[in-house]
């Protein structure tokens, strides 16, 4: 069950302090004449969780998971906007599961809705992450990019 005051932190913690972040770090980038904020959100901040990946198995994905992925979703696209004309770029990786010890039925249910590996690891990620850093992506502003296998198709 859902505790008000455990939901109230993990909203501040982990998106409002993220947009207090920014709002501190903008100042340098105006002060410099350019900036590139990355994100990290999840696919679930873009898809429902698959509950039945998770069937009788004592795992779930929590809903303040999925909102507080959706709000850095969302802030990619509003700071991306909002800044503007400023030289400061902002997007956002959206990362599928990644193996952390899951169950065996959790990761075949998994990877059943993927195109070929299911659960990723980190390497898998930062080829993204690498893109988004460097100037073959100056003009991708605003973007999510989803590194899933196919699992939100």
């Amino acid at each position: 069950s859902l505790k008000e005051k455990f939901l109230r932190e993990d909203l501040y913690n982990q998106l409002g302090s993220l947009i207090i972040f920014c709002q501190k770090i903008s100042k340098i980038f105006i002060k410099q004449n350019s900036g590139n904020i990355i994100f990290i959100s999840s696919i679930q901040g873009v898809c429902a969780p698959k509950f039945d990946h998770y069937r009788d198995l004592n795992m779930t994905s929590p809903i303040e998971y999925s909102v507080i992925k959706a709000g850095i979703i969302s802030l990619t696209k509003y700071l991306s906007k909002y800044f503007r004309k400023k030289n400061i770029r902002v997007n956002c990786v959206s990362p599928g599961g990644i193996e952390d010890n899951q169950h065996s039925k959790f990761k075949k249910r998994y990877r059943e809705s993927c195109n070929s590996k299911g659960l990723l690891n980190s390497k898998d990620v930062v080829s993204a992450i690498k893109f988004l850093i460097s100037s073959d992506s100056k003009y991708i502003n605003g973007h999510n990019l989803i590194v899933d296998d196919g699992w939100s198709l």
